[in-house]
């Protein structure tokens, strides 16, 4: 028989309603926070740390446990491992063991995963729709000051363009996490034979995503 199937938790990137302080704040600040936290992690080992130091707050804010931010986030795990081990040994030198290179391992894959965690955190408290409502409001503001007479000035389409991309980043877990336990309940065996059968799957089903989105934008003369 096949082992007990337990139901999957909450894709990673899924929107968790509530009402909490961050779940409130408009979507557009949210969204240019992302950016800032992400950008200043790189400045800096005390940038990391006050990026860090955010994001945990954030993460108490919104009552969200900060380990479940890092959902989905295996490959980045196995790539911030390679990157540590590839700065802290170095087989054909003298000394194979540098400390110094641990160090600076650890903080680039700190790099890493806080962007992630950031970008989980957003879509975790914001609705594509607000987020969608908060940048148009921006972009409009912009076209009817700066656009020429003529052109479509009542249509956001960088807004539009730019939600659809990003709401196709929970589509994506989505549809993994679903087609991983349709394999668990199929007894397909966990390792790079799953991942051969899920990546052909997923990128198939997102292709039809993207598809059906396009012609519902066509039907609605939102094309140009």
């Amino acid at each position: 028989m096949a082992g007990k199937l337990t139901l999957s938790p909450r894709p990673p990137f899924a929107y968790r309603a509530g009402a909490t302080v961050l779940h409130r704040a408009p979507a557009g600040i949210k969204f240019i926070s992302v950016i800032a936290i992400s950008a200043v992690c790189f400045t800096s080992v005390y940038g990391l740390g006050a990026s860090i130091l955010v994001l945990l707050a954030a993460s108490a804010a919104a009552r969200i446990p900060p380990w479940q931010l890092l959902r989905g986030s295996r490959l980045l795990a196995l790539l911030s491992l390679f990157i540590v081990l590839m700065k802290t040994f170095f087989p054909l030198t003298p000394e194979i063991y540098h400390p110094g290179g641990l160090a600076e391992g650890l903080v680039t894959a700190l790099r890493i995963f806080v962007p992630y965690a950031a970008a989980a955190l957003l879509f975790a408290v914001t609705t594509m729709r607000s987020l969608r409502r908060s940048i148009a409001a921006v972009e409009l503001a912009l076209k009817k000051t700066f656009a020429p007479r003529g052109k479509k000035q009542h249509v956001a389409f960088f807004s539009l363009g730019l939600t659809l991309m990003l709401g196709f980043i929970p589509r994506f877990f989505d549809l993994w996490e679903a087609s991983a336990f349709a394999c668990d309940a199929r007894s397909c065996k966990r390792g790079l034979r799953r991942l051969f059968l899920l990546i052909p799957l997923v990128t198939e089903r997102m292709m039809e995503s993207a598809a059906d989105t396009a012609l519902a934008l066509q039907a609605r003369g939102l094309n140009s």
